[in-house]
């Protein structure tokens, strides 16, 4: 194998890796909103049936159904639609006409594409984590308030 075929089997290998960081980090998007759209369903559950069976009524029953209310609100933003990039290229309408590259700039590029999707979507699904775990933790505030005033 000489030198050029070599960078290029490197190229490939790199490209495939990167190219599944991002894959990975999609699934873990798909299993955040899955996760907090469970967490929506059953605070709302919660919710609906505390307020059928509330007896007594004063300020402090209500605190419980605020503290759900926000924490549904901060589980609705992590699910919010957020544009992501995959990282896959039109290779028919891209500018930077990818169609008639060398192989080894080709790789390159792809290279570049896959690892900037990464870094941007990295950055939105901590921030997607950050707003899920401080929901969970409003959740339990929520329910221990709720048992208390029971």
């Amino acid at each position: 194998m000489n030198e050029l075929e070599e960078k290029i089997k490197s190229l490939e290998i790199l490209v495939s890796a990167t190219r599944s960081k991002v894959d990975y980090l999609l699934n873990a998007d798909n299993g955040l909103d899955s996760k907090a759209g469970v967490m929506i369903a059953i605070e709302v559950g919660i919710v609906t049936f505390y307020l059928q069976n509330i007896v007594n009524i004063f300020s402090f029953s209500f605190t419980p159904v605020v503290i759900f209310g926000y924490s549904i609100f901060l589980l609705w933003n992590t699910i919010k639609v957020k544009k992501y990039n995959t990282g896959v290229v039109d290779f028919f309408n891209n500018p930077n006409d990818y169609r008639l590259m060398r192989t080894e700039v080709l790789l390159g590029q792809l290279l570049s594409d896959y690892q900037d999707a990464y870094d941007n979507n990295l950055e939105k699904l901590e921030n997607k984590n950050k707003s899920y775990k401080k929901a969970l933790g409003m959740f339990l505030i929520g329910f221990l308030l709720l048992l208390i005033s029971i």
